[in-house]
């Protein structure tokens, strides 16, 4: 019946605002933030719904559980990647596994061999020999 007459609203406005009430009071001094505990009580309780919510956001001890004057810190939720699951698939970011050892040694012997073309077509050039012609010995 009360319900009904007064509406939904003012019923969740007085809960919260005798929330707040008893969670200042709880709160210890040294825990509450940006003004005196004192000051808050004052404002929790003569400006009821602006107080109330000033108080949840500006007042209360950051972390603090939602029992009154629980001063036990909350654990923070560590944000994960999708490069931090197990399953997630190796791409440009992750290293390639290592090569073998004769693959390797067959690469590095491929690109000195391209090193030495190169050299030799560097120095026909200085000396003014035509591309085409065999490489004098």
């Amino acid at each position: 019946m009360v319900l009904l007459r007064f509406g939904f609203v003012p019923l969740v406005l007085l809960a919260l605002w005798i929330y707040c009430i008893l969670d200042v009071i709880a709160t210890e001094d040294s825990l509450v933030r940006n003004l005196p505990k004192t000051v808050w009580l004052l404002i929790v309780i003569f400006l009821p719904d602006i107080g109330s919510l000033a108080w949840l956001l500006l007042g209360r001890p950051m972390y603090a559980g939602w029992r009154p004057g629980d001063t036990s810190r909350r654990p923070t939720k560590r944000v994960l990647g999708p490069e931090d699951r197990a399953d997630f698939p190796s791409g440009p970011l992750r290293p390639p596994p290592p090569r073998p050892v004769e693959s390797r040694e067959n690469e590095l012997a491929a690109w000195e061999e391209q090193l030495r073309r190169r050299e030799e077509e560097l120095k026909r050039r200085e000396r003014g020999d035509d591309p085409g012609d065999p490489p004098k010995p």
